[in-house]
């Protein structure tokens, strides 16, 4: 298991799944998706079979939960774009996918023999809802966990973001009332290129491989990452998909356009 694809918000395009899989192809041993399988996009039954047969683990989405009608949400709170998908989604979505989905955890999970790793849909603090947008945000997520490394998703936007502890003297202070301190920088991570991850109790990370199904960041091509546990590395990657054929698809299943254009864009 030394080499992890790790894949987030796929959001039902088929397309992009299959397109980073293929590109993958090679590079890992085993796959853990972040969430959000579902909503957006036109084919769910797909996506939700692909992960249910080839993903290790796979935590529950904002989405994934709205699609299932849970308690807690209320899909009225959606824009009328995702609200429109989710229950267009609902009705779309077959009983053996539906209750995959449901079976999914929505709490951090640490997968089987990486006891350092945390991975969560969301943020620690509040795994399904909260955006991880900003190193304050983050800043405060570190108190929420232990673990060296957490892997997040849901803001569709790639991310390093790395919590250092020290201990520095108080103002005002004498020599020996030392006073323990954290700060948190924010890094893109860069494309095709490995970063080693230099972690300890004092280091800590915030990893987020950006979106496989509806890119954030002004970059249309789908994001996935490959991280080494055995090297230490992360690696994020970005791949070109037909973005032409999912829009068909969605115009087809007459899903929103304001959805369909964004596609284009990478926003």
């Amino acid at each position: 298991m030394s080499r992890v694809l790790v894949i987030s918000d796929i959001h039902a395009n088929l397309a992009a799944l299959e397109t980073v899989l293929s590109d993958a192809e090679g590079h890992y041993d085993t796959i853990w998706c972040l969430g959000d399988v579902v909503g957006y996009g036109p084919k769910p039954n797909e996506c939700v079979e692909i992960i249910r047969e080839r993903a290790n683990l796979c935590v529950m989405g904002n989405h994934d939960w709205a699609v299932l009608d849970k308690p807690g949400i209320n899909v009225d709170d959606f824009n009328p774009q995702a609200r429109h998908a989710v229950l267009w989604t609902r009705h779309e979505l077959r009983e053996e996918n539906r209750r995959y989905l449901d079976q999914l955890p929505f709490t951090p999970v640490n997968p089987p023999g990486a006891p350092d790793i945390l991975v969560t849909h969301a943020s620690p603090r509040e795994p399904v809802w909260e955006y991880i947008l900003t190193p304050s945000v983050a800043l405060e997520n570190f108190s929420a966990f232990d673990d060296l490394i957490c892997l997040v998703g849901h803001t569709h936007k790639p991310a390093i973001y790395r919590w250092h502890f020290f201990e520095s003297f108080a103002e005002g202070s004498d020599a020996h009332n030392l006073q323990g301190m954290a700060t948190v920088d924010y890094l893109q991570p860069p494309v095709d290129s490995s970063l080693h991850l230099d972690v300890s109790p004092t280091h800590r990370l915030i990893l987020n491989p950006g979106s496989v199904g509806q890119p954030r960041d002004n970059d249309a091509r789908a994001a996935y990452a490959i991280l080494d546990l055995d090297a230490m590395t992360f690696t994020h990657v970005r791949v070109p998909y037909p973005v032409e054929l999912t829009q068909s698809q969605m115009r087809a299943a007459k899903l929103p356009k304001r959805l369909v254009d964004r596609l284009s864009f990478g926003w």
